[in-house]
């Protein structure tokens, strides 16, 4: 005899793409947080001081220790010298971040450059292509 029925667990697998309400709510505040500090507070670092530089999305890991930090210079221009900078700066910015976020462990801050912006721009050539 089969069984028909189907089991339907609530638990979450662990390549789920899905994030939780504290992972959304806490990648928010760190974004607003990175993005004061580096507003307010002096680096003595010529990249982070001469360029505005966009956070575009924090993704923090399902135990809250690690965040990926996506970041863009605005215009895209020194990427690269923004980004190292920003590695250099990360413990200053733990630091600061620790003192305005209550949460047991800070995370740990990986800096990325955020690449949707170009790819959204070869999606729009494509289809301006497609179009002509």
């Amino acid at each position: 005899m089969e069984n028909n029925f189907l089991f339907n667990s609530n638990k979450k697998s662990k390549n789920s793409s899905v994030k939780s309400q504290r992972q959304l709510k806490v990648g928010e505040e760190l974004r607003h947080l990175i993005s004061n500090a580096l507003l307010r507070e002096n680096f003595y670092d010529e990249h982070i001081e001469n360029n505005n530089i966009t956070i575009t999305e924090v993704n923090v890991s399902p135990d809250l220790k690690n965040a990926k930090v996506y970041v863009m210079p605005l215009g895209g221009a020194n990427k690269l010298d923004a980004l190292n900078s920003l590695i250099k700066a990360s413990g200053r910015l733990k630091k600061i971040i620790s003192s305005n976020i209550n949460l047991r462990q800070t995370p740990k801050l990986i800096f990325k450059i955020d690449e949707t912006f170009e790819y959204a721009k070869k999606i729009n050539d494509i289809l301006d292509k497609i179009k002509k």
